[in-house]
């Protein structure tokens, strides 16, 4: 085994292999080794989302990056107050990504993916801009030194509640890392500025081989109901299910793939559509691979993201 992510409803008790355990709760903290992530969820027992390796772990710190590693991996987190200014909170995204490219090229690793979870994420600034322009300009900033061609990490970014920001990344030693796109829409970095005025530099998709054992890995960015570069289906919620879904599998095969775990996002939910979006993701995934939760998507008309985490054997070339 390299690396292995899986929902439970109990806290391991050893954790001598555990690069990472998430509580989904309404605070974005760090309690006794577990990281709550502010995403309410759907779901009447508490999940967890535990990530395992088959190598003991340890533990340090480096500015405001927390740090778990095993031979192979890296999972780095940081948590910031937000500020009311818009540089004040640019100016610290910054200096995260910029001590997460420093943590990995210290630990001769390559980042495959970072998920980023901010305050309001669509409310505007003085400046008209929003949190999610912020995340996009304070990346950009730090790309344009790591990045030469598009080869950039996956990435999340989803809206919550509370007042912190919360940015955590893998990184892992291995072999033939690849930055993927989707056939069905545009790269999010070509977009036309009438979409966003910033530039959203992600890869909709990372996948690696693990340099023990050989075996690929691909994580999933978020992808919503968009095709092209357009949002899809505005504000119909399974029309949008349907859309998202069909992104996602152009990525792998979710049937019969045990390896599957995937987050759902869904904001503006009704009590009365639970039932069905339940159904069809237990029928979808299967009822202990994926968690459902309450977050914003970047845009205001769409309801619903998928993001994931499979084998590669379930890979699907484009």
């Amino acid at each position: 085994m390299s690396i292995k992510i899986f929902f439970t409803n109990e806290i391991p008790k050893e954790r001598e292999d555990i690069l990472s355990i998430m509580k989904f709760s309404e605070s974005v903290g760090r309690h006794s080794g577990i990281l709550s992530n502010g995403l309410i969820q759907y779901c009447e027992k508490d999940i967890f989302e535990v990530w395992q390796t088959s190598q003991p772990i340890i533990s340090e710190k480096s500015n405001n990056i927390h740090i778990t590693k095993s031979k192979n991996y890296l999972f780095g987190s940081t948590i910031l107050d937000l500020e009311k200014s818009f540089e004040d909170n640019k100016s610290k995204i910054i200096q995260s990504y910029k001590d997460f490219f420093s943590i990995s090229e210290k630990n001769q690793m390559k980042i495959i993916k970072i998920w980023h979870y901010l305050p309001q994420l669509l409310e505007k600034y003085d400046n008209g801009k929003t949190n999610y322009s912020l995340l996009c300009e304070s990346r950009e900033v730090v790309y344009k030194k790591y990045f030469e061609n598009f080869s950039y990490p996956a990435a999340t970014a989803i809206g919550i509640g509370q007042n912190k920001i919360l940015i955590y990344f893998l990184a892992a030693l291995c072999n033939k890392y690849e930055a993927i796109e989707n056939k069905r829409q545009v790269s999010s970095y070509k977009y036309p500025q009438d979409i966003f005025r910033e530039k959203p530099m992600f890869s909709r998709a990372a996948s690696f081989f693990d340099i023990d054992d050989k075996k690929e890995k691909i994580f999933i960015s978020g992808t919503a109901s968009i095709k092209g570069y357009k949002s899809m289906h505005s504000l119909n919620l399974n029309a949008q299910f349907d859309e998202a879904l069909r992104n996602y599998e152009t990525f792998i095969r979710v049937e019969n793939n045990k390896t599957n775990i995937s987050r759902v996002y869904v904001s503006k939910l009704q009590n009365k559509d639970l039932p069905w979006i339940k159904g069809k993701l237990d029928a979808t995934f299967g009822s202990n691979q994926y968690i459902l939760l309450k977050g914003d998507i970047c845009r205001e008309e769409l309801l619903i993201e998928f993001e994931g985490f499979s084998d590669g054997k379930y890979k699907i070339s484009n």
